[in-house]
C-alpha cells in the first residue's frame, strides 16, 4: 500500500493509525495477560487439590475467575473497538457489572464488607442493572427500526 504524498497530512489518518498501533499493542499485553492468568488459575487448582483446607485457596480461586471475566470482556470490547471502532455500551456494562458483583461477592465472603458498603454496592449495582437494561432496549428498538426501514 502505497502513500500519497497528502495522506499523512490528514490528523484523521495519522490519528487512526497511532491508535490502530497502540490498541493492537495494548490486546496483544491483554491476551499475555488472558493466558498467563488462566495458568495460575489452572496451577491454583492443582494446590487446592493438594491442601487439606478448601477455604483458603477456594478465594484465590474464586477471585482469579472473577478477575479473569472482566479481563475477557475488556478485551472483547477492545477488540470490536480495534476492529470496527466502535464501542458497544452493552459490554462496558457488563464489565462494570461484573466488577462490583466481584468486589460484593469477595468482600460477603470475607466478612469484610460494613453495612454502609453493602448497600452503596447494591444501589450501585441497581444503578448499572438499570442502565443496562435501559440500553438493551434502546438497542433493540433501534434495530427493529433499522430492519423496518430496510423492509419499506
Amino acid at each position: 500500500m502505497s502513500l500519497s504524498k497528502q495522506e499523512w497530512k490528514n490528523p484523521e489518518w495519522v490519528f487512526n493509525k497511532v491508535t490502530g498501533y497502540i490498541f493492537g499493542v495494548i490486546l496483544i499485553f491483554t491476551t499475555l495477560s488472558l493466558l498467563i492468568g488462566a495458568l495460575r488459575l489452572f496451577y491454583n487448582l492443582y494446590e487446592l487439590a493438594l491442601s487439606s483446607g478448601i477455604t483458603g485457596n477456594y478465594m484465590l480461586i474464586f477471585s482469579d475467575v472473577l478477575t479473569l471475566v472482566i479481563l475477557l470482556e475488556l478485551s472483547r470490547s477492545l477488540f470490536q473497538y480495534f476492529m470496527e471502532h466502535t464501542i458497544r455500551l452493552q459490554v462496558i456494562m457488563d464489565v462494570g457489572i461484573v466488577f462490583v458483583l466481584r468486589h460484593v461477592m469477595i468482600g460477603l465472603f470475607e466478612h469484610k464488607l460494613k453495612t454502609d458498603e453493602i448497600y452503596a454496592s447494591s444501589a450501585l449495582l441497581l444503578v448499572l442493572g438499570l442502565i443496562r437494561i435501559g440500553l438493551g432496549l434502546y438497542y433493540c428498538h433501534k434495530d427493529t427500526q433499522e430492519e423496518e426501514a430496510g423492509k419499506a
